[in-house]
């Protein structure tokens, strides 16, 4: 134990010092003779038993020591485990209140009793002020201020406390802190939409902090027994979504949606294309053909990796429900938080009997920040991609569901066809199967500027026999078979296809008409 270290301590911190290797310095005693004293102390090897002399009375004070250090560590790491707003950053990460390493097996000299002695001191000294920085933090009556109301979505972290995301689905330094006991009071569930008040964030905290709890989803701040959206009982569409516009006869994309790929409420739509094929202009088609003709469906656009012009444009377009969205210069982590956020609100909107229409562009993008966020965290395909980036995306995709008890949540997600790297072709492969509608654009007929660039013969709704009539089902099979009459099977013959279908979209004022 060198002097110069010795010297820059306290003098409390000395007096455990020596106490640890078995001297109890005067009351009067001054900073330098307890040095000198520890010094002694270290370098008498009397004083320090030998490891053989197991019974010797004189290793009790030694043997005190590692057991008083032993306690310390880990209430100081209890400690660490109920903290959980102080030293939190934006991501809800608690800091540990620099703790230190838990106390190893010594030889036991002179030297390694000191230097265990002194971080026994410097944990029990970090965790007395822990604690009174967690006193001043928990005594709410310390601050007599007026409470500020706050309104967001709560996102909850693995520890069980969470964050009420004030603005949008990120992280933000205005968010209000929620202690795990609310949580568990209330019984409050990632994306539930919040109301309350808070306090400002004191000295030892970064996020203010939740006072009261005053409506949940809308309602009374209550403990209520609301089903969990994996126990509803999924069915098959009774529904359908209806998408033509009498009043606007331009609406072509709805009314062409309609005839080769109609949409049921509850269902898994899948809008496979080529990049550059028009799937973020079809997306928006549908959310305006929805908002128009179906009020009590509440439409959520969730856009990712967008260019941040589009992104204004789409949210334009969007007058009663909500969007989502992330530009190409974010971060993998925040494309994956946004879409996890805006799915875990549909979820509990679903709960709550209502019907969510959520529009997803793109899974593809989805599949890519999953894979750059989990780093090779777990089991890769071939191609340097992870398992994760497949599994993820589609679990999401798979909430879309109508539910016997009440509400439902349609799913209508784009995925890309193509590309340059191997995870679009798994992707596909991977979602064989999950979709109950498919609509697929071609290649050809975008490149030549025919839109919306459906291909009619790949198109297809399976389960349109359950929401439509026997005699419609039969009309619109007559009507997609003289779509394709003599056309052929290459694909200039499906784009001349696709130009006689509009053709006879545009000469007539609404489908009724076509299917006489």
């Amino acid at each position: 134990m060198r002097r110069s270290t010795l010297q820059r301590k306290d003098r409390g911190e000395l007096n455990q010092i020596a106490a640890a290797l078995g001297a109890k310095p005067s009351s009067r005693a001054r900073k330098d003779e307890i040095i000198q004293l520890i010094i002694d102390l270290t370098a008498d090897g009397a004083r320090i038993a030998p490891a053989s002399d197991a019974g010797s009375p004189e290793r009790a004070p030694d043997a005190a020591a590692e057991s008083d250090g032993r306690a310390a560590h880990s209430s100081a790491a209890k400690g660490d485990d109920d903290d959980q707003n102080g030293g939190n950053d934006q991501n809800g990460d608690i800091q540990n209140g620099g703790n230190g390493d838990p106390v190893a097996a010594e030889p036991r000299n002179g030297n390694r009793v000191a230097e265990r002695g002194d971080d026994e001191v410097e944990a029990g000294n970090r965790r007395r002020r822990r604690r009174s920085r967690d006193r001043d933090r928990d005594r709410e009556d310390s601050w007599d201020g007026d409470p500020v109301a706050v309104t967001g979505r709560l996102d909850l972290r693995d520890e069980g406390y969470g964050f009420l995301r004030v603005e949008g689905c990120l992280p933000n330094r205005n968010d209000a802190y929620v202690p795990v006991k609310t949580i568990r009071q209330f019984g409050l569930r990632r994306g539930d939409q919040l109301s309350g008040t808070s306090r400002p964030a004191n000295r030892a905290e970064k996020n203010p902090a939740l006072l009261t709890l005053e409506s949940i989803n809308g309602g009374p701040a209550e403990l209520t027994d609301r089903p969990l959206f994996e126990k509803l009982t999924p069915i098959h569409a009774v529904r359908r979504l209806a998408l033509e516009q009498p009043e606007d006869s331009d609406a072509i994309t709805a009314r062409l949606i309609d005839l080769v790929a109609p949409i049921g409420v509850g269902q898994r739509v899948l809008v496979k294309g080529p990049r550059g094929s028009g799937t973020t202009e079809l997306l928006v088609s549908i959310i305006a053909a929805i908002e128009m003709n179906e009020p009590d469906i509440y439409v959520m656009g969730l856009f990712l990796d967008q260019r941040p012009e589009d992104i204004t444009e789409v949210r334009r377009c969007i007058r009663n429900g909500e969007m989502a969205a992330t530009s190409f210069d974010q971060t993998a982590e925040e494309h994956v938080q946004t879409a996890e956020m805006t799915v875990e609100r549909a979820k509990r909107l679903v709960e709550s009997g209502r019907s969510v229409a959520l529009v997803l562009d793109s899974l593809t993008a989805l599949a890519q920040a999953y894979n750059a966020a989990l780093s090779n965290a777990g089991r890769a395909y071939s191609g340097n991609v992870e398992s994760g980036a497949v599994h993820m995306p589609k679990k999401l995709f798979g909430a879309g569901r109508n539910v016997s008890e009440s509400g439902s949540l349609t799913m209508i997600a784009s995925i890309v066809s193509d590309g340059s790297s191997s995870l679009p072709g798994i992707l596909c492969d991977e979602f064989v199967g999950a979709a109950n509608t498919e609509i697929h654009l071609d290649r050809w007929a975008a490149q030549l500027g025919v839109h919306p660039a459906v291909d009619l013969g790949a198109s297809v709704s399976q389960d349109e026999d359950r929401f439509l009539d026997a005699d419609e089902v039969q009309s619109l099979q007559q009507l997609r078979r003289s779509f394709s009459d003599g056309a052929g099977d290459s694909p200039a013959a499906a784009v001349k296809a696709l130009e006689a279908a509009l053709s006879r979209l545009r000469d007539t004022s609404s489908n009724a008409e076509l299917l006489r």
